[in-house]
């Protein structure tokens, strides 16, 4: 971890940085007294500490190390030495005297946050690519009320559709598995917009009970197109892409439909039918009985 102090109390700087030693792990620290001498490090910093008190202009440090976590050293709260560098991109502040542990733990803070953010890009963008082949009906998720059901063939597509209804309501969405619960206790105390799926598992006096504990709330939940549950508040959604990793079986026929669907724009047509044992002629004929026309 790459941290720089800029400050030019040099006491106290030393003291920040044995501190920092003492409490982080293997830290890479770099002292600077000067604002030019901060401008000209050619160095990524993951944590910058700065004086707002620095001989020079600060701004031109934040502005160069914007994608830093700098935590300003004020020594009191005004405009001039909080609202102004925070707007300008400074993450947080501490009031100068601080007590290390104070400032320990803004950094642990910031450090998972950004962990955080950097996985949850990393998330949204795995689920963009998975998601991008499941279409969904002009559906009005302003309207939906809950609990809401939605059934499919295709669990990706119900997958979807929980996303984004959590985002069109602006809520984070907590994910459960029903088969995997021994109790509700946890889905009790989340208000976020909650997610079940394995519905299909429970037994009807297990249901009764988390019905109980989901009337107030705002839930989603997941059922098989096999399901014959019924709920006036469900959304049945028609898919032709079945599911070739849940518990059903495909058929020979379900099967090569949904490897020509799903990679035919992977594979030449040569190196696909004989992946699946079949002549190009007879590939050819397959999709043409599939209705499926290969994208150019």
């Amino acid at each position: 971890m790459n941290i720089l102090i800029a400050e030019d109390e040099l006491y106290l700087a030393q003291s920040i940085s044995n501190s920092l030693n003492e409490h982080l792990q293997n830290p890479n620290i770099t002292m600077v007294t000067t604002v030019n001498d901060a401008v000209n490090l050619n160095i990524n910093f993951d944590i910058i500490i700065l004086s707002a008190t620095l001989n020079g202009n600060i701004y031109n440090i934040i502005e160069k190390h914007k994608y830093s976590t700098i935590i300003l050293l004020v020594p009191y709260i005004n405009h001039d030495t909080v609202t102004a560098p925070l707007n300008a991109g400074v993450d947080t502040y501490i009031l100068k005297p601080f007590m290390i542990e104070e400032l320990i733990r803004k950094i642990n803070y910031h450090i998972e946050f950004k962990q955080i953010k950097k996985e949850n890009k990393t998330y949204k963008a795995y689920f963009d690519m998975i998601f991008e082949n499941y279409e969904l009906p002009n559906i009005k998720f302003d309207n939906v009320e809950f609990p809401l059901f939605i059934k499919s063939s295709n669990k990706k597509q119900i997958d979807k559709c929980a996303f984004e209804i959590a985002k069109n309501l602006n809520m984070p969405i907590s994910f459960y598995n029903l088969d995997k619960m021994n109790d509700f206790n946890e889905i009790k105390s989340d208000n976020n917009l909650i997610y079940l799926s394995s519905f299909d598992s429970l037994k009807s006096s297990v249901i009764s009970k988390l019905f109980d504990i989901i009337s107030n709330k705002k839930v989603i939940i997941e059922l098989k197109s096999s399901s014959s549950f019924e709920h006036p508040n469900m959304i049945v959604l028609e898919s032709d892409k079945k599911d070739i990793d849940d518990d059903s079986i495909l058929s020979i026929e379900e099967y090569i439909k949904y490897i020509i669907k799903n990679y035919e724009n992977k594979f030449p047509d040569t190196e696909l039918s004989k992946k699946l044992g079949i002549s190009r002629k007879s590939l050819w004929e397959k999709r043409k009985k599939y209705g499926l026309n290969k994208k150019k």
